[in-house]
């Protein structure tokens, strides 16, 4: 049976998509919590991709990947095989998504091969069972090795973000310490390790995010305010608070002229605003300035990669609407029809350049991209289903045929083995040859040995027919050759006087009728010039009487008789006797009916009688026929 996909397919995963940047979301004034700015998104990854940060969420919105469209199936494999060896979780995991479809369309490519294949062969699409090299078993091994390795990094994550929730609740409580007791020379000291360790925690849960920055800001903000010692302390912490965030704003600044990646750009400036949270306080009179220098900056930052964003966006577009041409065509195939095989091969030849077509057209719309694919996917999957059923039908069909040229194959050879009437048996091999060429055409595979089986039999057949002709051509023409030397002798009898020519008349008659077949094209000239003989001899002999007629009539019919098949040529020279006798009657008939339009008279009228002596030669006729009628009755009652 067919194997199983690979796992958690989605054709056209498309990690890498860029969607619009809303806009920043910095705040007007500098409070300790400014977050840093979001990229609205609705990219989950499936499956194995249940981020919880956000940032995480952007990154892979961003992630720039290599095009994997145009290599073969070895190379996905190895290239998926590097990557869940070599590259961070997410990172490899990203990387699979991206190979996952492209590979996939190689591997159904391939089954969708071997499946023609095989109902071109003759099989059963139920049996057909598809053999991968495990190309699909290495890639989904290493995909659930990913799973695993997320899975389980995703409860450390939060094991660890809790870990760092109680670690800043702990660091709120000493700082909430330090503003209930008396100012003293550590606390500044204090307060700077405080956020020192602050800085040092990374995530937390989403959740508290906010409440503990705003904790963590209003404690600042106390502390600072209470301060009233060591000012000139204060004043150089806040002017180094203040040149850290001018570097920042420098930094901000040279991201918009120097960096290309929006993936890059959108790292670097999370992580620009995130330094910035972990600064202190600057001195009140510059810190409106400085805070709305670097969000002006940040916000360029934010609208740059928004207009890229939309960019690509309309990029996505244009390459929707190319696919949605290929999508039409794809439909139009979908519905093909045709009885030709050769017709099938070139529209799947046009089905795969629909393919490569679409993989070299870029990503669309995020919001349609599942729907488009999918349509596709199904327009493709309806053209091959109606390939494999016509393929299905065509292949029944073929068998159907082999076996009936397989009994035309038997019926061929039988003959060919056991030839017994010549005639009869080609008229027979004829009609076989006929019905074979009604008949379609068998499996290819064997097509052309059933057609030599029977082309073997039937030229077996016409050479045993030649041979044996060529035999009995030579024996009738030695027969006719008999027969002249039989038609001078009677030749001789007429041309000269004999007392008594019947003795040897009956000989040459006995002789005649022992001779055998003659080539049909003399036979019947050769029958007439002897038959004409014998009554010029008649004629000239009286002694040949009713007597002599009849003996020589049944000499003939017993030779007949004698002869292969002799009862049935009896029957047939009967009827031959009677036909003569029945037309002769008719022809008297119609002459009697013409008498009929002369007047009468006594005058005499020429018309008349020659009517009448037809009339009398044909009574004469009948009168000898039935004679002979009876010498041949006489002769079958006697051998019953």
């Amino acid at each position: 049976m067919m194997n199983q996909e690979l796992e958690n397919v989605n054709p056209e995963t498309e990690v890498q998509d860029v969607p619009v940047v809303e806009s920043s979301s910095v705040e007007a004034t500098e409070p300790a919590t400014t977050e840093p700015a979001a990229i609205s998104s609705e990219i989950t990854l499936e499956t194995i991709d249940n981020h919880t940060d956000e940032t995480e969420h952007e990154l892979d919105v961003v992630e720039e990947l290599p095009d994997f469209s145009s290599l073969p199936k070895e190379d996905l494999l190895q290239a998926a095989l590097k990557a869940a060896a070599e590259k961070e979780v997410d990172e490899a995991i990203s990387v699979l998504k991206a190979i996952r479809p492209v590979l996939e369309h190689h591997l159904q490519e391939e089954q969708a091969t071997a499946l023609s294949k095989f109902l071109e062969d003759g099989g059963e699409k139920d049996n057909f069972e598809f053999r991968g090299d495990g190309t699909r078993e290495k890639f989904n091994e290493a995909f659930r090795g990913l799973k695993q390795k997320k899975e389980e990094a995703k409860r450390k994550q939060e094991e660890e973000k809790m870990a760092n929730l109680r670690k800043k609740e702990a660091i709120l409580d000493e700082i909430k310490k330090l503003n209930e007791t008396e100012e003293s020379e550590g606390s500044l000291a204090k307060i700077r390790e405080l956020q020192s360790e602050w800085k040092k925690i990374k995530h937390v849960p989403k959740e508290h995010i906010e409440p503990l920055w705003e904790r963590y800001r209003i404690l600042l903000d106390i502390f600072y305010d209470r301060l009233s010692i060591y000012n000139e302390l204060k004043d150089l912490d806040r002017a180094k608070n203040l040149d850290h965030k001018i570097e920042l704003l420098a930094q901000v600044s040279r991201l918009l002229a120097e960096e290309t990646s929006i993936k890059k750009m959108l790292i670097s400036v999370k992580k620009f605003q995130e330094e910035w949270r972990n600064i202190g306080p600057v001195a009140k009179d510059a810190s409106e300035d400085i805070w709305n220098r670097f969000k002006a900056e940040v916000d360029k930052v934010y609208d740059l990669i928004k207009s890229r964003s939309a960019e690509i966006e309309a990029e996505r577009h244009a390459n929707l609407e190319a696919k949605k041409e290929l999508l039409a065509k794809a439909k139009e195939l979908s519905a093909f029809k045709t009885v030709r095989t050769k017709e099938w091969m070139e529209k799947s030849t046009f089905s795969n350049e629909l393919m490569e077509q679409w993989k070299k057209i870029g990503h669309v719309p995020m919001a349609v991209r599942d729907s488009i694919w999918n349509e596709f996917r199904e327009a493709r999957n309806t053209f091959y289903s109606n390939k494999n059923q016509f393929f299905k039908t065509m292949h029944a069909e073929r068998n159907a045929n082999l076996k009936a040229k397989e009994v035309l194959c038997e019926r061929a050879e039988s003959i060919s083995a056991n030839p017994i009437d010549w005639a009869k048996q080609t008229e027979e091999l004829k009609k076989l040859q006929e019905d074979w060429k009604k008949i379609g055409p068998a499996p290819d595979k064997v097509n052309d040995a059933v057609w030599k089986r029977f082309r073997t039999a039937c030229d077996s057949f016409f050479a045993k027919k030649a041979e044996r002709y060529a035999s009995v051509k030579e024996e009738q023409t030695q027969n006719l050759e008999a027969k002249k030397a039989l038609i001078a002798r009677l030749e001789n009898l007429l041309n000269t006087e004999v007392e008594n020519a019947f003795p040897e008349m009956k000989q040459i008659q006995s002789e005649w009728n022992a001779i055998g077949f003659v080539p049909m094209g003399q036979k019947d000239a050769i029958n007439k010039q002897y038959n004409e003989l014998l009554d010029k001899l008649y004629g000239k002999y009286k002694q040949l009487n009713r007597d002599m007629r009849q003996e020589r009539d049944r000499e003939n019919f017993e030779m007949l008789a004698s002869s292969p098949n002799g009862n049935q040529k009896l029957q047939r020279e009967e009827k031959v006797l009677l036909e003569r006798i029945r037309n002769l009657k008719k022809d008297i008939e119609t002459w009697d009916n013409n008498l009929g339009f002369f007047k009468s008279g006594n005058g005499k009228n020429p018309m008349a009688e020659q009517i009448h002596s037809k009339i009398e030669i044909a009574q004469k006729h009948i009168k000898g026929l039935e004679e002979k009628l009876k010498v041949l009755r006489d002769l079958k009652q006697n051998a019953q």
